[in-house]
């Protein structure tokens, strides 16, 4: 791809790849752990704030390093499943932060961004594999 090489093409989009799934990871974890945190220490419980910034700045956050891994990794392998499922998985997380906020209970929201996470995760690792044996297979 214009003057960049098979290596460091791979190189770039297995970073990326990595930090989306850690991103999805702590987004998992805000969602498994705050409920916890609220019932155990009350005070807290009645003067939180609202998840809905954090969940703003995660999908600001999530949404730039996902496209961009996703694409970097297309550049090699060129599996168009990966690239739909990765959209689709995008679509839900920002599906479930916007929308499941207003409109489901805090345990409902909890559980599509849970799913919506663990979903984009598993494409970034399929993605991840797939530049692995795309650059496997150049050597």
């Amino acid at each position: 791809m214009y003057g960049v090489s098979l290596y460091a093409m791979t190189a770039l989009s297995r970073q990326f790849d990595r930090i989306a799934v850690l991103m999805s990871g702590l987004c998992l974890a805000h969602c498994l752990l705050v409920p916890v945190v609220l019932v155990l220490f009350p005070l807290l419980a009645i003067s939180s704030g609202d998840d809905r910034h954090f969940h703003g700045i995660m999908l600001w956050l999530v949404l730039p390093v996902s496209v961009i891994g996703l694409a970097l990794g297309f550049s090699g392998h060129r599996d168009l499943r990966i690239l739909f499922a990765g959209a689709g998985a995008m679509l839900a997380l920002t599906f479930a932060s916007t929308w499941g906020h207003d409109n489901l209970r805090s345990s409902g929201e909890a559980v599509a961004m849970v799913i919506a996470s663990l979903l984009l995760a598993a494409v970034h690792v399929w993605n991840f594999r797939a530049v692995r044996r795309c650059a496997e297979r150049h050597d």
